[in-house]
Order: C-alpha cells, then structure tokens, then sequence
C-alpha cells in the first residue's frame, strides 16, 4: 500500500473485440459471459488493494491492507467455498473477540500456495521488514514470523510478492534446482536499489511452520555485479515457470527517445535456487517498445497458463500529469515457452476507450491465464475523458477482457492476435470521483487512495473468474471527518471487499462455466453447522448458525427474516462466544448508492432489540490520509431505528427445525424501497461483540476490537412486488 518510489447495474452487455491491432478495436454485441451477485467478503471490516487466491483444494482466501497506521491488514479464508468468508490471526489475538490485531503490519498483503494448499501470506510494516505467515489447515492455526522474516534481515522494504516453485510429480523438470520444494521466492522493493529477491525452503526455514516463514537472499552475483545491484522489475507482478523454475518480472522503462518500452527480466536458479537474471549481465527482453507513456499504471503484471505461455498486461500513462486521458488503456501480449518468451505477439488494446461503455480511461491492470491461449484481464474503467486523479465526478466499474490466442497443437501460441471479449463485471459502479496515483504523494494532493494500488484476478477449477475488487459506492464517512463535506485528509467511501464470480459464458479452460443468477430472489439458503467459534477451526454455535436469510415488501414495511438454528438459550451462546457481551443478527443490503440494514441485539439477559437504518462507518488514518475502516449497524439511540419484532422456536429446535427471527421495518427507516427498487448484495450475519456497534469509538476500531463474524449467509438481490 504504501509506495516509496512516487512524490509525497446488473451484468448484461458483452462486446466481442475482434483480432485487432492495438490502434482499432472494432466492437459489436456478444452474449456469453456473465457474473452472479457480488460476495460480500467482511460485512465489518474494510481496505484497498484486495488480493484473492484459490487453493489446490478449492478454499478461497483473500488479504488486504488496512493501512500502517493500523498496523494490520486483513486475511480471510472461506468456509463454504467463496460465499462467505472468516478473519485469519496471523498470531495470537490480544481477545478470543479481535481476530485481526497483530501489529507489525498493515500495508502491502500477498497470498500463494503450494500444491498441498500450504499457504504463505506477507504483510507489510511501515516500509520497513515484512511480515510472514503460514498455514497448512486453511487458517484454523497459522505460524508467523516478524524479523528477519520475508526481508531477510536486511530492513527497506515495499510492495512484496511471492512466487513458488512446488512441480507435480507429472511435470518434467528442466531446472538446475536440486533442493527441496516448494521453495518459496519473495521479491520486494528494497526502497533503496530496488527489486529483491529472497528464498525460502526446508534448509532455509526448518522449524515448524517453515519453510515460508524466513527468508534468505536469492540474488546471484552475476558477471560484472556492481554493488547494490537490483534486477529490473521492481514492482512488476511476477510468475513462475514450474518446468525450469525460472522467474518472470515485467517493468517499463524509459527510453533515450522520450518513448518508453514494457521490458521483461527472467532470473534462473542455480542447484541451491539461487537467482541469475538477464539484466545481469546480459540485456531484457522487449514486450512491447514505443510506448509514448509509461507502461507501469499499478501495476505491469504477468500471469502463466497451462501450455506455458506468459501473458503480460499493463496499462498506458503511468502516474504522471500531463497523460491524454485517451491514451490510458489496457493492452495485452503473450509469449511461449518454444521461444524463451524472448518473441512477443503485437500488443492488443482490450479496453474499448468508450465514454459511453463507460471505459473511457483505465489504472489498475490484472491478469489471470488459465488453459493454453487463455487469459482474463480485468482493470477499473471510469467513464470520462479526465485524469483519474482528477476530482471531475467521474464514476468506475470493474471491467473484464476474456482473450483467446490461436496455438498449435503442442498448446504453445503462435503469435497470432487474439479474440477479445470484454465485459463490464460490477453491477453497478464501484468507485466515483478521482483515483489518485501518487502513492503516498497522495496525501499532500488530498487525493483519494481509498482503493489503493490494485485489484486481482484469479479463476477456480472450473476456469470461471473471481475478480475481488473495492466497493466505495456506499460513500460513508464518519460524522466530523470531512466538515462540511470537505474531503481534505479523509475520503468518503468504505471499501467493501466484494467478489465477481463468472456464472456464465466460456472460462479460461475452453468450457462453459455455470453459477447462481444474478436475478432477483426472496431469500437464500445456508448450510448448517458452519457457525464455528473460535472461527474456521472451532466448533459449531448453534445459536449463532444462520440457516437462511429472506425478505418481503409491502407498501409500508419490509419484512426481514433469519432461520437460527437455536435461539432459545442466549446466555449460552454468549458463552461460547468467549469475550461477546452482546449477539448481533444483521441483515444488510445496498440500495442506489447506500447501505441499509434490520438487525436484532440480544444480550445473556435474553432482552432482545429490533432496528434498522443506515449503516455508518468508524475512519481511521494512515500514511495516504483517513478513510472508513469499520462498517457498523448503530442501534436506536446510537444511529438506528427501533421496529418490530419476533423470535418463534419450536420445543427443541434444531437445524432441520429452526427458530425465526422476524423484524418488521417501517420502508421510511431504509430509504423508502419500492417495487420499483433493487436491493443488491443482501447477507445475513451473526456477530458477536464486545460491545454495541453503535457505541464503536475509534480507540476500539484502531484495536479491532469490532464485531466478529461468526456465521454467514451471502448474497442475493431482492426485488419487491
């Protein structure tokens, strides 16, 4: 998140790109590709730059920042295979109630895996070391380390990622690497001469929870080394080639012309997994050249597919001023493995530049490949021809591109330009006004850096997108940071971490994908026994364990209704709930640009509250100034409503024979909904807490001592009739 370098609407259109160059991108009408409703990840908690990955055994997790002057970042993991998600401790909480304080941290996140769904996480502290963590049982216990951990002793540290070399036993290796795997590479900005690269395995890390959690350097001298050398590529997204071991990064450079070039460095291991890299002594490979703007918009990122072909995708424009807005596009090019991925097709633009698609200017770059030729690019796209950085009243959505290059029968491509389909993935816009690319420059600009620096792509086994990105819509700010509705060090706009899972149309292994509808229902499903305390690795709550979650409209009120598997004994459930004073069952949604909620409060003393309202936030600052970190759903008197309500169980209730809580909503509480409404991206939770959510105090947000998920059950779209 930091970064040193720089100065202080429902899915329904698709358009097939037909094999261009990148100077004409013909478009015209195609069906096929598809989301479902958007995953809420964290209901409560918030941050820019979210990172998603997907393990060998199908379990979703994703990361993010919530900024250093946190000092933590968030780590989920899924229960129920990406519907909802539960926060990971890298360590011991402070409270069995605080599942994300473990300070040092709370900037740049990365997730991998190997191929046994051992995962590896890295945080970043204050650009100074970063922290590391595993876990082999999907975040029920994970070990960490903070110094010399991923910087390898060596403090100067910024935005981190990791790569792994972990070959199945089908892959014929052509590595010099004799040692063990998986060998974990991590490579950072060393906030000095630049790229670093460090190593991990069972020689390097043998102690429980290594390797993964130590680091040492990786980097070779090379013929001709000049003290404080640095391979070309800092920042770039790296990958790996699992045949030879050999690492990728992609960076631009500029040019004695002025012109700038997207040039590609590859480092090879030695038998210890030592590092060589082209740049090194020898020259980088040219992706693209002539480029009048710089390629490295946050960033150049590259992706491998399954016949061993590299993808690079970047952006046009870099972070500077003075950028025509129309030059701010995306571009994709591809290499195989038969080359060396020394020759490059021709870039194709997969952006369509439209003002009135609402691509009209591009940042923010991703690439996913999947099966031979395929690959999923993703970027946020606003809609006017502005700066992104400026303040104009400009809105984004996600937008995707689906490329298809021809191969040869050996799965290699052949440099042939691709088939491009693109298509918008947000339902509705995401973010509005500017996106400020200064970095921590930002601040003294008063620009908005709630998004960050990025957002990702991946697939699942099916070849179907997930594409986790930030939500800032709801424009929340806490009361009295933006006075007068002056947004100097505070931005409105929580960054809700919401997921785009492809339901339709072809992925990326050459097959049709299905997945739920984004068509409006009245309700959803849940299954039991997934209300587990302490959360991923305990055991079931059953008066926390949401079955189902349902809503009705009439003229005058909106009716809520939960299936609970028992909420007959409150004083037992808050026991188990070790450090919760209070039970909290909410269901909220997003209507136009606000988020709304009904909710019930119970305590041990079985006194059960009704309410509604809109949620509000709890701000917090860091290094790129203030923005919402907490989402909360106030109670009456702290910010809500009362209603009505009920709780009916049966003798013995049980989750084949539930109790239902009903709350009865006056529609003037939520924004007065109508037949004529949608209400998007509806979930309902169970938290405990210690505390009333709208009593929060920022002390208590900058602890997390906030509520805590223990149960879920997300998302659907509700129109009334």
């Amino acid at each position: 998140m930091p970064r040193s370098k720089y100065p202080l609407a429902l899915v329904s259109t698709a358009i097939l790109v037909a094999a261009a160059s990148a100077s004409t991108v013909p478009a015209v009408a195609a069906p096929g590709i598809a989301f479902g409703v958007p995953v809420v990840v964290d209901p409560i908690h918030t941050n820019g730059e979210p990172d998603i990955g997907i393990d060998p055994q199908g379990r979703v997790f994703v990361s993010g920042p919530t900024g250093t002057g946190t000092q933590r970042s968030t780590w989920f993991g899924s229960v129920d295979q990406g519907h909802t998600f539960r926060v990971i401790s890298p360590g011991p909480p402070p409270s069995a109630i605080a599942g994300l304080t473990d300070p040092p941290g709370g900037g740049d996140t990365d997730i991998n895996f190997d191929r046994s769904g051992k995962q590896y996480f890295a945080d970043l502290y204050a650009l100074t070391c970063l922290r590391t963590a595993t876990t082999a049982d999907g975040g029920a216990t994970v070990n960490q380390s903070i110094y010399p951990a991923g910087c390898a002793g060596v403090p100067g540290a910024d935005r981190q990622w990791l790569a792994v070399y972990d070959p199945g036993s089908g892959v014929t290796r052509q590595s010099a690497y004799t040692g063990p795997t998986p060998l974990i590479y991590l490579e950072y900005n060393n906030v000095s001469t630049g790229a670093q690269w460090v190593k991990s395995n069972a020689l390097v890390d043998p102690q429980p929870g290594g390797p993964g959690l130590n680091y040492v350097n990786a980097q070779t001298a090379g013929v001709g080394a000049v003290t404080g050398y640095s391979p070309f590529g800092a920042d770039g997204y790296p990958q790996i080639d699992q045949t030879t071991g050999k690492v990728f990064q992609a960076a631009g450079a500029q040019n004695a012309d002025g012109s700038f070039s997207l040039l590609l460095n590859i480092g090879t291991p030695n038998a210890a997994g030592d590092l060589t890299f082209l740049d090194n002594p020898t020259a980088l490979i040219h992706i693209a050249d002539h480029l009048s703007f710089s390629p490295d918009t946050l960033f150049s990122v590259l992706s491998i597919d399954t016949g061993r072909n590299l993808f690079a995708a970047w952006t046009v424009g870099g972070n500077g001023s003075g950028v025509p807005t129309n030059a701010r596009q995306t571009y994709v090019s591809s290499a195989s493995a038969a080359s060396g991925w020394a020759t490059w097709s021709p870039a194709v633009r997969v952006s369509d530049a439209s003002t009135s698609t609402g691509d009209a200017v591009n940042v923010f770059p991703w690439i996913k490949a999947g099966g031979a030729g395929r690959a999923d690019a993703v970027w946020y796209g606003q809609n006017l021809n502005v700066d992104p950085s400026s303040q104009s009243g400009q809105s984004w959505n996600v937008f995707m591109a689906q490329v298809v290059y021809p191969t040869t029968p050996s799965g290699a491509v052949t440099g042939q330009p691709p088939s491009v389909r693109l298509v918008k993935a947000s339902p509705h816009p995401s973010h509005y006004n500017d996106v400020c690319l200064l970095g921590t420059g930002c601040i003294t600009t008063q620009g908005n850096r709630n998004l960050a620096d990025f957002f990702v792509v991946t697939i699942d086994a099916s070849g179907a997108a997930q594409i986790v990105y930030d939500d800032t819509s709801n424009g929340l700010a806490q009361p009295g940071f933006t006075p007068a509705n002056t947004q100097l060090v505070d931005h409105a706009g929580a960054g809700v971490i919401t997921i785009a899972q492809q339901s339709a149309g072809p992925g990326l292994f050459g097959t049709n994908v299905s997945g739920a509808s984004n068509s409006p229902s009245t309700g959803l499903s849940d299954p039991s026994g997934d209300a587990r305390f302490p959360v991923i690795g305990g055991t079931n709550v059953p008066g926390m364990d949401i079955l189902s979650s349902q809503l009705s409209l009439s003229s005058k009120t909106l009716t809520v209704t939960a299936k609970v598997a028992d909420l007959t004994n409150p004083a037992a459930t808050v026991a188990r709930v070790t450090g919760a004073a209070y039970l909290q069952y909410v269901t909220r949604w997003q209507m136009g640009n606000t988020i709304y909620y009904a909710a019930m409060e119970n305590t041990a003393l079985n006194q059960p509250v009704f309410f509604a309202g809109k949620a509000q936030s709890v701000d917090l600052c860091s290094v790129s100034a203030c923005f919402p970190h907490v989402v909360t759903y106030p109670e009456p008197g702290l910010g809500g409503s009362a209603e009505t309500g009920s709780i009916s169980c049966p003798a013995a209730p049980s989750a084949t024979n539930p109790c239902t809580l009903t709350i009865t909503v006056r529609v003037a509480d939520v924004g007065g909904p109508t037949g004529s409404n949608l209400l998007e991206e509806v979930g309902g939770y169970a938290f405990g807490s210690a505390h009333q959510q709208g009593a929060l105090t920022n002390a208590q947000a900058e602890a997390d001592d906030v509520p805590l998920e223990i149960d879920g059950v997300c998302c659907y779209n509700f129109a009334g009739k």
